[in-house]
């Protein structure tokens, strides 16, 4: 918007002053810029184009100094660095060596801008001063063994700025008198536009935000009448906005009270349910505590079952060994009571031999008693010594006929006693049999009590396992019961606050409703 009152500011200043092409070309011959002074120009355009930044940031540098200039761009809405970028393009027009209808317009509206933003005349003429300081050192630069070019480029410059100076200045008068004569309004017309601004204010006051003021002129007033149409236009978009936003609002509130009843109805549903479960889980917790002390008992009866069934084994291969050595001991008693039995029957056939031999002594020892009775005396004492002879062979008969007794008795014990041993290693080796499968059947019974055991003792963990994951998940599900309570209250206050904000709702709504828009 400024830039079109600035284009209209700078073609009514054109005229008013009377500046055109002509007049442009009698103000150069005035100040003597010409042709030579345009080549001169031209021909610093690199060297300036080169140090145009630092000339730049020279002129801002010392602006920098002076804070009611640095408000007065603040205020303007522009900055520095717009300013910077501006003023570069300024400062390389003055080189470029083009001076016609362009150059003019651009520099007239230096001007309008400058009174547009309040810049005072003795800051932007002060400008040309210190722009010539910094261009006076490339000059030198651009010529520094002529020093006749030196003072023409010189010159050059100070006709150029005095131009641009001229120009200024004369937009810048143009638009204080052109304000001078806005301000100079008859009271009645101020009167009038002051009294249809206020028939406007209190149209707005009752909520009517169609009308729209007649702004004119470029004085305080048509300002202030552009203002208030801006304002009413924003308030009408405001109350639009509030309108649309209350209804949507209260479509809003509304859904989110059927969403709140319906959660805080499905939170209740799931507090019960979550509430059930947790008394569930602290029976159940209960239960496998009890499972885990019976199932730790169990396992202790099955480690000393084990244990017992380990020292049976051992008992059992001990029976075994003692069998075995019996058998041997039985088998030696045998093979004793068989050897025992041939020497009776050996001392038997010695016996019967002493026996006949006896028998025969004694009819020796008869035959020899009646030789001797032959012989009469001669032969007495030898009858006495057959007499003997033969009651000693009576006397070794009957002790042989003693001994075939007895050692018939011992045959016949001898007999009985291998029987017995034959019937006694039988019953060793069936008791052995026997004593084997039991062996067996321990050994059998203890690895499927080993087998207990140690299946007892996974039981016992894995039942402390589940005890241990019911204690957690009992705790966690109190924690939920917790937060599902907790989570009730907060749907219950967010179903208050849906009912509160349903009521804002329809308040703002009704205050949006006194506008017409």
């Amino acid at each position: 918007m400024n830039e079109q009152k600035d284009n209209a500011a700078v073609a009514a200043a054109a005229a008013a002053v009377g500046i055109d092409a002509e007049e442009w070309q009698r103000r150069q011959r005035f100040v003597g810029f010409g042709k030579d002074d345009v080549a001169l120009l031209r021909d610093m355009a690199d060297v300036v184009a080169r140090h145009a930044d630092a000339v730049v940031d020279r002129f801002y540098d010392n602006i920098e100094h002076f804070p009611d200039l640095v408000n007065l761009i603040r205020d303007s809405g522009s900055s520095m660095e717009r300013l910077k970028a501006t003023q570069r393009q300024y400062l390389l027009e003055l080189f470029a060596g083009d001076y016609g209808a362009s150059y003019l317009e651009r520099r007239l509206r230096i001007g309008v801008v400058h009174h547009r933003i309040g810049l005072d005349p003795r800051f932007y003429l002060g400008s040309y001063s210190i722009y010539s300081q910094a261009l006076l050192p490339l000059v030198r630069k651009r010529y520094p063994w002529n020093r006749q070019r030196q003072e023409r480029a010189a010159q050059a410059i100070t006709k150029l700025l005095s131009l641009d100076a001229q120009l200024a200045v004369d937009t810048y008068i143009h638009r204080l008198m052109h304000s001078l004569d806005e301000v100079s309004l008859s009271r009645d017309e101020v009167d009038r536009r002051v009294a249809g601004y206020r028939r406007f204010i209190a149209n707005v006051a009752t909520g009517d935000l169609t009308r729209r003021i007649e702004a004119v002129g470029d004085d305080e007033l048509g300002s202030l009448g552009d203002q208030l149409n801006d304002m009413v236009h924003k308030l009408a978009s405001m109350a639009r906005s509030v309108t649309e936003a209350g209804s949507s609002m209260m479509v809003a509130v509304e859904q989110l009270q059927q969403s709140v009843s319906s959660q805080s109805a499905g939170a209740a549903q799931q507090a019960s349910a979550v509430s059930e479960t947790a008394t569930t889980l602290e029976e159940i917790r209960v239960t496998s505590n009890q499972t885990r002390d019976k199932a730790r008992s169990l396992g202790q009866a099955a480690e000393r079952t084990r244990e017992e069934g380990e020292r049976g084994l051992q008992t059992v291969q001990g029976t075994i060994a003692a069998m075995q050595d019996i058998r041997v001991k039985v088998e030696s008693i045998a093979r004793n009571i068989l050897a025992l039995s041939e020497q009776t029957q050996q001392i038997g056939d010695i016996t019967g031999l002493v026996s006949n031999m006896a028998q025969q002594l004694k009819i020796l020892a008869l035959n020899a008693s009646i030789e001797a009775s032959k012989v009469g005396e001669a032969g007495k004492g030898f009858a006495v010594v057959a007499s003997e002879v033969r009651e000693l062979a009576e006397q070794s008969q009957e002790a042989t006929t003693q001994i075939r007794t007895i050692l018939h008795d011992i045959q016949r014990a001898t007999d009985r006693s291998v029987m017995a041993t034959e019937e006694g290693i039988k019953g060793v080796d069936e008791g052995m049999r026997l004593v084997d499968q039991a062996g067996t059947a321990m050994r059998d019974l203890t690895q499927v009590i080993r087998e207990t055991s140690l299946a007892g003792q996974q039981i016992v963990a894995a039942v402390g396992q589940e005890a241990s994951g019911i204690d957690q998940i009992a705790a966690a599900m109190k924690d939920i019961n917790g937060a599902t309570k907790q989570f009730l209250a907060a749907t219950q206050q967010t179903k208050q606050t849906a009912l509160s904000l349903g009521d804002i709702a329809g308040a703002l709504r009704a205050s949006a409703a006194v506008y017409k828009v």
